[in-house]
């Protein structure tokens, strides 16, 4: 085998090598891509794990808030579980006297209002929740008109 053939050969490995090694750091970076990727998602659904329990809870915490309104007993009750729920990241919306958001609440209707500026809540009909800040359910609202 001459010199040149020699040379020839080394030069063919080396771009084989070379074409390899590029081959390696691509699947190296779309590894460590789908390795974020996956820790990303198992902390999303970690993070919203509870949500499905949460709204089956809602009309429980709903009962309850109406039946504190007129027993002290009903009242504590009410306050755990609001405690709990809140502990798992629910939020209650604000709605009365808030500027009217379709993203947080549903009009159900319109009422007349000399006191309230036109858009404004005028009354929350049902209470609504954000859980890990997005919305669960929508406040069932009155907005104020002229």
């Amino acid at each position: 085998m001459s010199v040149e053939e020699l040379m020839e050969e080394i030069n063919s490995a080396r771009a084989l090598a070379e074409e390899r090694l590029e081959l390696l750091m691509r699947c190296r970076a779309d590894l460590d891509n789908v390795l974020k990727r996956s820790a990303r998602e198992k902390e999303e659904n970690i993070k919203y794990a509870s949500e499905k329990l949460i709204c089956k809870l809602l009309p429980v915490l709903d009962s309850l808030e109406q039946a504190a309104k007129h027993d002290q007993g009903s009242n504590v009750l009410y306050m755990q579980l609001f405690a709990v729920l809140s502990g798992e990241g629910l939020a209650p919306i604000e709605a009365k006297g808030m500027k009217f958001d379709p993203y947080r609440h549903e009009a159900l209707y319109q009422v007349e209002s000399q006191e309230l500026e036109e858009g404004l809540v005028a009354e929350e009909i049902q209470k609504g929740y954000l859980f890990n800040s997005h919305v669960i359910r929508f406040s069932k609202v009155a907005v104020a008109k002229r």
